[in-house]
């Protein structure tokens, strides 16, 4: 039976020794790109993992491209979690005390005296603000050197295989695909609908056109080529990918790799043992068939960066094209206007898309990474990051969270994932009424425009939700010379 169905069959103990004895260990994208999601001490744990291993360890060209293609999103993305969590700290107690200030518990004649815990609030906010800091400094950024990189670069020095040197060449690897994923044969037919958005649908790499949803097959078919030309029998596959196209499900609980996987490597690579690990199983096992030492800590993080979902773009609703609109100039408010003190983000970020629906034709939202939006108009991808900032003044113009959001989306502009990109800013309803009762809007007017020449973006937009609606108070596109400052 066994001889007939060993794809069926999970390693027996003198297998599992022969893997971690002789096979070529194989590196997914997503296990490079996750060195950049861990803490430092699991990341330089799994690193000598690695290193334990390095002589066996090689990538597929498809691997490299996309890592190198993902890298600086991986690190901008970990970046705008430290700072939007700074930013939720140092607003937590401004509006904490605001309310409290409201309640005016020290005059209900309850014997309670509000300042002295507040006091206590604040020590301990400003040291968990320390801390925070202390995590974004250390954080990389996408215009530093890159030691993540650098260490990977060293660890996989002539481990990397050759790319298609034609068009021929490329589209020899996709032949096929179409097929394949029409009879869910794996692996990618899950990212099948990935050349749905047009504007997404393929990118260039040295003059050759790549169609992102083929990427999954040209990594495996680079994989059994390789197989093929250095006679390699036992191959191990590190992949943090969890879906059904990679995995043989069965109930809810993962077995092995598919089983169309295994046979196909073995009937076309020629290889006779293979085998696929999660990265939680591959340090896991590490610590049993090898001299590695992963701590149980580690092993936690790596698990809770594997748990979290990946940013997927989802289409909310299609509508007919329009060009985007100027934002209208408030010239009074009422002076009875009430306002909401503390709106849900996600709110806000549901009216901030209507608005945008409206502007625009057909809009996607991503409700993990960046950017918050994307409008399709014209044959072209505009992208729109949604921030939120209370207790506004002139300065949280140029806070960390703000120019961070403002270098993302030149960067990816820049390297063509996004034609446009627009930064969105939300302000505080009586902020956004302040402003337009005075002329303090067009100072703000200015200090964008000095923005938008140090971080070259299409726009920034600042407005406020007024009476369940995102109500635009400046659209800045103008960009003024250093003469006019």
């Amino acid at each position: 039976m066994k001889s007939l169905f060993s794809d069926f069959y999970p390693p027996s103990d003198a297998e599992y020794k022969r893997i971690w004895g002789e096979a070529v260990i194989v590196l997914d994208t997503n296990v490079l790109l996750n060195l950049y999601r861990l803490p430092s001490t699991a990341r330089d744990e799994l690193i000598k993992v690695l290193e334990l291993l390095q002589d066996r360890l090689w990538i597929p060209h498809q691997v490299g491209l996309e890592f190198q293609r993902r890298r600086l999103t991986v690190i901008a993305s970990e970046r705008k979690s430290i700072e939007d969590a700074l930013e939720s700290a140092n607003e937590l107690l401004i509006d904490l005390k605001r309310k409290v200030d409201g309640l005016q518990i020290d005059k209900r004649g309850i014997g309670i005296e509000p300042q002295p815990l507040m006091q206590d609030l604040e020590r301990a906010n400003e040291k968990l603000i320390n801390a925070i800091q202390t995590a974004h400094i250390a954080q990389l950024d996408i215009s530093s050197s890159d030691p993540v990189r650098e260490k990977i670069d060293a660890l996989l020095t002539g481990k990397v295989g050759k790319g298609p040197a034609s068009q021929k060449e490329l589209d020899d690897l996709v032949k096929n695909g179409e097929d394949r994923y029409k009879e869910r044969t794996p692996p990618g037919f899950a990212d099948s609908e990935k050349d749905k958005n047009p504007n997404e649908a393929t990118f260039i790499h040295n003059g050759l056109k790549y169609q992102r949803k083929f990427g999954d097959l040209i990594l495996w078919r680079q994989l059994i080529d390789h197989a093929k030309n250095t006679g390699a029998k036992v191959i191990l596959f590190i992949t943090g990918d969890r879906k059904e196209d990679w995995w043989w499900r069965e109930q809810g609980k993962t077995i092995g790799p598919h089983q169309e996987l295994v046979r196909e490597i073995m009937r076309e690579g020629g290889v006779e043992l293979f085998w696929m690990y999660s990265s939680v199983q591959f340090v896991e096992h590490a610590n049993k068939y090898s001299n590695a030492t992963v701590s149980s800590e580690s092993v936690d993080e790596l698990k809770h960066v594997a748990s979290v979902p990946q940013p997927r773009f989802e289409e909310i609703r299609e509508f007919s094209q329009m060009q985007l609109m100027p934002a209208r100039r408030i010239e009074r408010m009422p002076a009875d206007y009430m306002y909401i003190d503390r709106p849900d983000p996600r709110y806000v970020e549901m009216l901030v898309g209507t608005w945008l629906s409206q502007m625009h034709g057909e809009v996607h939202q991503n409700p993990i990474g960046f950017p918050d939006f994307i409008a399709h108009n014209l044959g072209h991808s505009h992208g729109f990051e949604v921030k939120i900032v209370r207790n506004f003044a002139d300065r949280m113009m140029f806070s960390p969270a703000v120019v961070n959001s403002l270098l993302r989306g030149y960067l990816e502009t820049r390297e063509g994932r996004l034609a446009e990109f627009t930064l969105v800013v939300v302000i505080h309803e009586q902020d956004f009424i302040d402003l337009a009762r005075s002329e303090r809007q067009y100072e703000l007017e200015r200090r964008l425009a000095q923005l938008l020449m140090k971080y070259p973006v299409t726009a920034i937009v600042v407005g406020a939700i007024l009476e369940e609606h995102f109500e635009p108070l400046v659209y800045q596109r103008e960009r003024f010379s250093e003469d006019d400052e």
